[in-house]
């Protein structure tokens, strides 16, 4: 069983194509039975790969997506996918509707994968995200767009001294030596091209 990634998308271009893509997507939502069979449903990515006239077999279509909504002239949408982002399916978009190009922000906790393609923070203003499980077993999680604010937030939440990412890692230390299921990490997403 893969650990699913969590990604988020935004895609801006030509009002056209951002229409026709988004109208496409739809029409494959509403259908009854998707059209290629599969695990996931209509919104299958494979079913997307199919739709622009290319084998699913062929890209790394591995998951679906959900939360479609054109907001004004770019769409908007979530994918949860195996193991990493399938981005393979988005450069084909940008085959079919050349206009276009999409930002994502990508999560999968299992692989450390945190990254993201919006390096003016346009759309995915955020590059730290805190995950923890306190030694209370109170789950806490916050995103944030700099590591100083990260800093003061951590440091209010847990009253102990936040100054620095070593500060973080003595903290999951010391939480992980009261409780074994407690941590703490803040991650940074990657800016990657």
């Amino acid at each position: 069983m893969p650990n699913w990634c969590s990604s988020a998308y935004a895609i801006e271009g030509d009002a056209n194509e951002i229409k026709s893509l988004y109208e496409l997507m739809k029409g494959l939502e509403n259908m009854e039975k998707p059209s290629v069979e599969n695990g996931f449903g209509t919104t299958w990515l494979g079913c997307l790969v199919d739709a622009l006239g290319k084998d699913w077999n062929d890209v790394s279509c591995r998951g679906e997506w959900s939360c479609l909504e054109m907001d004004g002239e770019v769409i908007r949408l979530y994918t949860e996918t195996a193991w990493s982002p399938c981005n393979e399916v988005f450069d084909l978009v940008r085959e079919k509707y050349p206009s276009l190009y999409y930002y994502f922000q990508a999560e999968e906790p299992g692989m450390g994968i945190y990254e993201t393609n919006d390096s003016s923070g346009v759309y995915f203003p955020d590059r730290y995200f805190f995950d923890a499980c306190t030694p209370e077993e109170e789950y806490i999680s916050e995103y944030f767009e700099n590591q100083e604010d990260a800093f003061k937030w951590i440091e209010k939440e847990t009253g102990k001294p936040i100054r620095s990412a070593k500060d973080v890692e003595a903290l999951d230390a010391e939480w992980s030596e009261k409780c074994e299921d407690a941590f703490c990490y803040l991650h940074e997403f990657e800016v990657i091209s």
